[in-house]
């Protein structure tokens, strides 16, 4: 087959060779680039060539590289004929770039060269092409040259971008119209406040004592200012506007303004004391948790459809369990009433017991556990710890952990609790078994090895609550809580920590001592640390004293010698005296009846009556009616 020559003037193909030459000739050549004074070439009649391509470019529409298709070519060399390749499988490209969507669904609309014109004329010229979507432009600025605003709808935004250009001005000029996604910054002055109180008042009835709060944002007296409740700092404000003008709000609307999370509400509680109709609806809370921070209010209407959170529940009968977890008088869910919640039909009201610093179960053991709390923690504050060693059993066993409050959790405006941290003995968080063991001290020199090891300290005794739940001769259980500061901790300021210890106790030898211990500590929280160390402490014996072994009969724990007089006897109720009653009838084996007369003789002392009874018992005194049940 004859070789076939290409002529490169009558088709744009030619040899590789041929192209390598080509290439090499061009590469030869020498080009030199002139400027000249006024920006660009001017022929012989002066005329800048420059600026005149410029402006045909402009007038022209083409498309420099910037359209979605990403091209950096022109619709000269891209295209042919009507903007298309013939045959291809793309759609002719109409040159305007494409709005992707944001992710918070806010988008900022610039207009260059927008100065220039009346800003009634240009809303007016966007509100009749945008018709009959409504439209609403917020915060509405002029930077230099350029005008921009803000919209809160992808379906908005999308028509503004496609006005591009489209909108033809009374000089001749097509407005640039340019939208991307963007969110505008608040400026939370005192204009803006006072802006936000008036539309407030506008939007509050008294009669009802109602706020109505929908699409806060899109308010015509907000226009100029960016006021979105989905950004903390207006919500604060809002909520601080309610708190200082209308504490008495009893229904907040909060309809359909984009408002993602809640937590940060943690004042909304005293804020608003009366709420009780709370309607959300239409907003992007994804988590039902969020509303943890509003569960002390006493809602009763509460609306969440429109949120993602809605769409993470199974069943209807799981949603409503959740929300009334939070709201247990929440009647009415989304606009529907619900079945009353359960509960047991009492016939007469009852009311809780009153508040109490202390619980004990046997009263016969507040003397004993006072004595023996004071004389503890005498010792444990001081320097030196081993003292504490006739406190604990042989094979006393000890643990400690530590957490930080709820909703106080590990920031820099918190004291660490690092120290505590070490020898965290948490079994949910601590997986090793080698570990765990190892945390757990065995025996009595190892648990007061690290007793003298942990920060010194200085409790408030004031400040102890104790629970004694368990008081019989053969164990003691009680519970102590209270604050103390820890000393020598490199702070100006002593951390103010918070303290859980429960403890057992049993016999040993000739006395009592502690078996088991758990320590928890924590942070105190701001309504403790208030209270902690008003009352001063008067110590009677500056100098701790060993703890020592006390024998008796009766159930007792390792005390020194009282170095104060002995408390006044304590006459107990009468729900107290039947416990009192059932427990001797259990230990001595008598009868209910004669139980009752041992104590009453012994005007209701516990241990006396137990060991008149051992007494009398070993003596053959007690006669046989006595054990006829």
């Amino acid at each position: 087959m004859p070789k076939q020559h290409y002529n490169k003037q009558q088709t744009p193909w030619v040899a590789r060779d041929q192209r390598d030459r080509d290439f090499r000739d061009f590469a030869d050549r020498r080009v030199h680039f002139k400027s000249n004074r006024g920006g660009g070439r001017k022929d012989n009649k002066g005329r800048d060539w420059g600026n005149a391509l410029r402006e045909h470019l402009q007038d022209e529409d083409v498309d420099m590289g910037f359209s979605a298709s990403g091209s950096g070519r022109s619709n000269k060399f891209n295209n042919r004929g009507k903007r298309g390749r013939k045959g291809s499988p793309m759609p002719p490209s109409n040159g305007k770039r494409k709005l992707m969507e944001g992710p918070t669904n806010w988008y900022k609309v610039s207009l260059p060269h927008g100065d220039k014109f009346d800003k009634e004329f240009i809303l007016k010229s966007l509100m009749d092409k945008m018709a009959p979507s409504p439209f609403w432009p917020i915060a509405w600025k002029v930077y230099g040259t350029t005008v921009t605003f803000y919209v809160d709808d992808y379906k908005i935004a999308e028509k503004l971008n496609n006005l591009d250009r489209e909108i033809q001005m009374p000089n001749g000029f097509r407005l640039f119209v340019r939208v991307h996604a963007g969110c505008p910054n608040v400026d939370m002055n005192a204009a803006t406040k006072e802006k936000m109180k008036l539309v407030m008042a506008k939007r509050y009835n008294d009669a009802t004592k109602a706020l109505d709060l929908t699409r806060f944002h899109a308010d015509p007296d907000l226009q100029d200012c960016f006021c979105a409740l989905f950004k903390p700092i207006v919500f604060l404000a809002v909520v601080d506007i309610i708190g200082e003008n209308i504490p008495q709000l009893e229904a907040l609307n909060l309809y359909d303004n984009k408002i993602q999370v809640l937590n940060y509400l943690k004042k909304a509680n005293k804020k608003m004391p009366n709420l009780k109709i709370l309607h959300m609806g239409n907003n992007k809370v994804r988590e039902l948790s969020q509303l943890d921070t509003l569960q002390e209010l006493q809602i009763v209407d509460l609306v969440l459809d429109g949120n993602p959170l809605c769409n993470k529940f199974r069943d209807q009968e799981q949603y409503i369990s959740e929300v009334r977890k939070r709201f247990p008088k929440c009647m009415k869910l989304d606009g529907v009433d619900l079945p009353p919640p359960i509960s047991f039909d009492i016939a007469e009201e009852h009311h809780m017991p009153a508040h109490q610093q202390t619980f004990l179960c046997n009263v016969e053991g507040g003397t004993t556990v006072r004595r023996f709390l004071e004389q503890y923690f005498l010792i444990y504050d001081t320097e030196n710890r081993q003292p504490l060693l006739q406190a604990y059993h042989e094979h006393a066993v000890f643990s400690m952990t530590m957490a930080y409050p709820y909703g106080y959790g590990k920031e820099k405006t918190v004291p660490w609790l690092n120290w505590y941290a070490t020898d965290n003995r948490n079994l949910l968080r601590l997986q090793d078994p080698e570990r765990r063991a190892k945390l757990l001290k065995q025996g009595q020199l190892s648990v007061v090895s690290f007793l003298q090891e942990m920060p010194q300290t200085k409790h408030d005794i004031h400040s102890f609550t104790v629970d004694l739940t368990l008081f019989t001769p053969l164990m003691l259980c009680l519970t102590v809580t209270g604050m103390f500061k820890e000393l020598k901790s490199g702070h100006k300021i002593p951390p103010l920590r918070y303290f859980i210890r429960t403890l057992v106790i049993v016999p040993a030898g000739s006395g009592f001592c502690i078996s088991n211990e758990v320590l928890h500590v924590t942070n105190a929280i701001p309504d403790q640390a208030k209270e902690a160390f008003k009352t001063t402490i008067h110590t009677v014996n500056s100098q701790p004293q060993p703890i020592a072994n006390v024998s008796s009969p009766g159930p007792s724990v390792p005390v020194a010698a009282p170095q104060h007089p002995p408390a006044p006897q304590i006459v107990p109720d009468d729900a107290t005296k039947h416990e009192m009653v059932k427990q001797m009838a259990a230990q001595s084996g008598m009868n209910l009846e004669w139980s009752l007369k041992c104590l009453e003789e012994t005007q209701w002392d516990y241990q006396r009556a137990s060991l008149v009874f051992q007494n009398l018992n070993a003596q053959g005194i007690v006669p046989p009616q006595a054990f006829v049940k």
